[in-house]
């Protein structure tokens, strides 16, 4: 009572498929319905038709070849002597709008008269505050197995701590 979807059941119907002597006729009968022709002068036939076909295709990629050019003048367009001058006219053109325009908004830029204290104050807080002092690259996760990293923050934490707490120092012995 094995299913019959279950894959060692399609294995053997593909397997019996392969085996079955009716099949095997069956396709042998096919393969002489449509014919081979095993007469001596069968193979310089069909030896004379393939390379026929080969020299045909050579002389079609030769003439293509040779045709490719006489599109537009040249073998390329670096060899045209109008196109790759109308090439470098529109590189200069391109070069000189974009610097017109830089040179004409270069001058035009405004800054608020306050951006100098506002930049001035962001600098004297970053300065001041201690927060750099505790910063943390990222939240630890790991295996309580995983004594290696735990080891790590541990050292981590310490060596934050540490820092702070000699340049809390250094500033109490300064001030």
């Amino acid at each position: 009572n094995i299913p019959l979807d279950t894959p060692s059941m399609l294995l053997s119907k593909m397997n019996a498929v392969n085996v079955s002597h009716k099949h095997y006729t069956g396709a042998w009968d096919d393969a002489k319905a449509k014919g081979y022709d095993f007469k001596l002068e069968a193979l310089s036939f069909k030896h004379a038709k393939s390379s026929r076909e080969i020299a045909s295709e050579y002389k079609y990629k030769q003439t293509y070849e040779r045709q490719k050019g006489h599109y537009i003048g040249t073998p390329s367009v670096k060899e045209d002597p109008k196109l790759s001058w109308a090439a470098r006219v529109m590189k200069m053109q391109n070069d000189r709008l974009y610097k017109k325009a830089y040179h004409s908004s270069k001058a035009n830029i405004t800054i608020p008269y306050e951006m100098v204290a506002i930049q001035a104050a962001k600098q004297g807080q970053a300065i001041a505050s201690d927060i750099d002092y505790h910063h943390y690259l990222h939240q630890w996760s790991c295996l309580p197995d995983q004594n290696d990293v735990i080891q790590a923050k541990k050292a981590y934490d310490l060596q934050s701590d540490n820092l702070y707490k000699s340049d809390l120092e250094w500033l109490r012995g300064i001030g």
